[in-house]
């Protein structure tokens, strides 16, 4: 299945990292990447993709911010939000999960460990 992802993140390497873990995981998934909360609102005006990646810590809008205003908007709040960050407390994972993520993800340290997260994120998505 062809999945369409798009990464919430102000770090370029981030997409790096994901297209090589996707590419990894056997997915014929293509990854498109949003550099910030506002860019991401131009692109989810005429793009659907069926997954979203959002990084927490973000300088203007952060990922609960972002978060928010796309489970406000009809034609986007029903696909899967991954609050995807390199620190998730048991604060910030429950306050995503009240604010309509999907789940939360940690950045592995590794691209294999993403692999695995991803693989299973897709049975699941």
């Amino acid at each position: 299945m062809v999945r369409s992802i798009l990464l919430i993140d102000d770090d370029a390497d981030e997409i790096e990292i994901l297209n090589e873990a996707v590419e990894m995981a056997g997915s014929n998934s293509t990854c498109d990447w949003a550099e910030g909360a506002e860019m991401a609102y131009g692109i989810l005006r005429v793009a659907r993709p069926d997954l979203i990646l959002l990084d927490y810590n973000m300088p203007g809008p952060n990922g609960l911010a972002c978060l928010e205003e796309i489970k406000k908007k009809k034609e986007i709040c029903h696909i899967p939000v991954i609050m995807y960050s390199t620190c998730i407390d048991y604060g910030l994972q429950q306050e995503a999960m009240n604010r309509g993520a999907f789940c939360c993800l940690q950045k592995p340290t590794s691209v294999f460990d993403l692999v695995k997260e991803l693989q299973n994120l897709f049975t699941q998505v």
